[in-house]
């Protein structure tokens, strides 16, 4: 293991009536050329190495241009090394404290992103500083709070002090770095995109005011919508030195893609997520407890669910409207274009919608209470404009090097929403292309995962470097046949069926389940 940071044992020589050489310098001329000490260890020299007997122990983490002593112990301590690794997300927060010397997790701490004060969108965040520049600073305070408080969190499970946190790795996505750091990310979203930092450099933790002895490395950005979320997931990927292409997507909020091998990187990004996340419905809602999260249509067609925590529905997160539209597709509830089938079930129904005033087509998937929770026709049309936007910009990129997708190595699917959807659900909806099941590599929490990576192996750095090198980013709505594609995978699975052979199987034998005769006499309803 080659850790970000290094521990070294020192026993240096004692100081005399001959030797009168300072604690500062004493003990730089014991490493190796161009190690600097941070302010905080120079204060601890005095009285550390005196009463250690001149035995001691530092710690080596990289700096700006070379390399920072940033703690000094008594005795060997070489045996204990500590880094933090955060993932700050626009909703949610997550950081792991790790063992630099096993690579092991110690403990974990996540909580909900205290800017939501100011808004569940970032752009209203954004906003908010437009309007008063005071906000920048209680944004930044906000978030650093969350940080302490989870440093606090995590070092208390693991009984490691936080001092002894020698490096911290932060991703995120480029506003919410800005907000971290305390830049204004208004240039973020602004005409011509030049926010303050694509990399910020290394940074020392006392200039945040974190507890920790350590630097804070933010992995760097490649564009305002590519950002050091991006950069970190694709660590964990073998994009940047692979033969043949592969592709990595992150559904979020937003879409984030990239195609290539070691020899380029085409990277975009654009809108795709809100619809996938749940945020269209009424009654849609984040993967809580009480979502539902998993809908299945049997063969005897009514409509089963299942809810994050066994508790009783309030509502459907993006999960389960993947699961329902799939399912009403094959059952026949839902046809190619995405018109709900009054006659394939008594689920489907006029409601009173209140937002437009005027009663919708709609499933009525699960009741809360007495309240029906249900998914409109309306709806429907926003979840396709959102599967057609994350379907087109693959299709797109594929198209610009004339590659099929028949030709991808490796799909890589990042982010909370690809790791809890069921992925043959997603297949038939046409949100990803048929692929050999094989080929896709779920990754979670790439953000996080890359950001401790880079912990446990300092050659990260080097690769960080080489993915930006390679890196070209385009703009999906400027690519030929962008807007003539995002029309054709409006549809179930897609205009072209021919391309998802496995759907239209699977199509086929649901048909032999659910003759179109016998859908339209059985009564149905959601358990």
């Amino acid at each position: 293991m080659n850790a970000l940071t290094e521990k070294r044992y020192l026993t240096l020589p004692e100081p005399s009536a001959g030797d009168t050489l300072a604690a500062r310098e004493r003990l730089l001329a014991a490493l190796p050329e161009g190690c600097r000490l941070t302010l905080g260890c120079m204060q601890q020299l005095y009285p550390v190495l005196h009463e250690a007997g001149y035995r001691v122990t530092v710690t080596l983490c990289p700096g700006a241009g070379g390399t920072d002593v940033v703690r000094v112990e008594p005795g060997d301590t070489t045996d204990r090394n500590y880094g933090l690794c955060l993932d700050i997300g626009s909703t949610t927060m997550q950081m792991e404290l790790v063992d630099l010397l096993s690579g092991k997790t110690l403990a974990e701490a996540a909580c909900t992103n205290s800017q939501t004060q100011f808004g569940a969108n970032i752009l209203d965040r954004i906003l908010a500083v437009k309007e008063n520049p005071d906000n920048l600073h209680t944004l930044q305070a906000l978030t650093l709070d969350d940080v302490r408080q989870m440093i606090e969190r995590c070092c208390a499970q693991a009984g490691v002090p936080p001092e002894a946190v020698s490096a911290m790795t932060v991703g995120g996505n480029t506003t919410m770095l800005h907000f971290f750091l305390g830049c204004d990310p208004w240039q973020v979203f602004q005409s011509p995109y030049t926010p303050v930092f694509f990399d910020p450099g290394v940074l020392r933790a006392s200039e945040l005011g974190l507890p920790i002895a350590g630097n804070i490395f933010c992995m760097p950005a490649i564009a305002n919508y590519l950002g050091g979320d991006i950069t970190s997931g694709l660590l964990m990927t073998d994009l940047d030195t692979r033969e043949d292409l592969a592709l990595f997507l992150d559904i979020g909020t937003n879409g984030e893609l990239v195609l290539g091998c070691r020899e380029f990187l085409l990277m975009g990004a654009g809108a795709a997520g809100p619809a996938l996340e749940g945020a269209v419905s009424r009654s849609g809602m984040r993967a809580e407890p009480g979502a539902i999260c998993r809908i299945k249509i049997g063969p005897d067609n009514r409509l089963r669910y299942e809810t994050v925590g066994g508790l009783p529905p309030k509502g459907i997160c993006g999960s389960g409207i993947l699961d329902l539209i799939a399912e009403g597709f094959l059952s026949g509830w839902i046809d190619s274009a995405g018109n709900l089938q009054k006659s394939a079930s008594p689920c489907i129904c006029d409601v009173w919608d209140d937002t437009r005033q005027r009663n919708v087509p709609a499933i009525i998937y699960a009741y809360d209470g007495n309240v029906p929770l249900y998914f409109t026709q309306d709806d429907i049309g926003e979840f396709l404009t959102c599967k057609a936007a994350a379907h087109t910009m693959v299709a797109t990129l594929l198209e610009s090097v004339n590659v099929s997708p028949s030709e991808i190595g490796a799909f890589y699917l990042a982010g909370g929403f690809g790791t809890h959807y069921d992925l043959e659900s997603a297949i038939t909806v046409g949100l990803y292309p048929d692929l050999p099941r094989e080929k896709f590599k779920i990754l979670g929490n790439s953000s996080l995962a890359g950001a401790k990576r880079l912990l446990l192996d300092t050659g990260c750095r080097a690769r960080l470097d080489q993915i930006r090198a390679l890196a070209t980013y385009v703009q999906f709505g400027e690519m030929e046949k962008f807007v003539e594609n995002m029309q054709a995978a409006r549809f179930l699975p897609h205009t072209d069926a021919s391309r998802y052979p496995s759907v239209m199987r699977r199509l086929r034998e649901r048909s032999k389940t659910f003759p179109p005769g016998k859908l339209a006499a059985e009564r149905s309803g959601a358990d």
